[in-house]
């Protein structure tokens, strides 16, 4: 698991000078919600426990491509969704919670300040 993390910080710092001069590079907050996400990935799919990957999939929902720019190395949302309705088979409730963390849009709240975007 370490070398995935190490792997994936190098990835996404040696991708943020490729972004464009005025866009806000991702704050660290963001980036380990992004790595802790993927973690909560690769730890649900092999315990196949479907609480893991709706925690994975609720991190989600404040994520997209224009936050961070690493997004082309996110785990397939779909397909997230698809190993957390398997690994729920058979249990409502949670395929329920699946289901809206699924639908759920990004929480993140962006408002004007001196000439550039500030989001939160």
């Amino acid at each position: 698991m370490k070398p995935f993390v190490a792997a994936f910080a190098l990835f996404a710092a040696s991708a943020l000078p490729l972004s464009a001069a005025d866009d806000p590079a991702p704050s660290p907050g963001l980036m380990q919600q992004v790595i802790l996400s993927e973690e909560l990935i690769a730890l649900g799919k092999e315990r196949n426990d479907p609480v893991l990957m709706l925690a994975a999939l609720r991190l989600r929902a404040s994520l997209d491509d224009s936050t961070v720019a690493a997004a082309d190395a996110f785990t397939d949302k779909d397909a997230l969704v698809e190993a957390a309705k398997a690994a729920a088979a058979g249990q409502d409730a949670l395929l329920i919670m699946i289901e809206d963390a699924a639908t759920e849009k990004s929480r993140m709240f962006c408002y004007p300040s001196w000439g550039r975007s500030i989001c939160y």
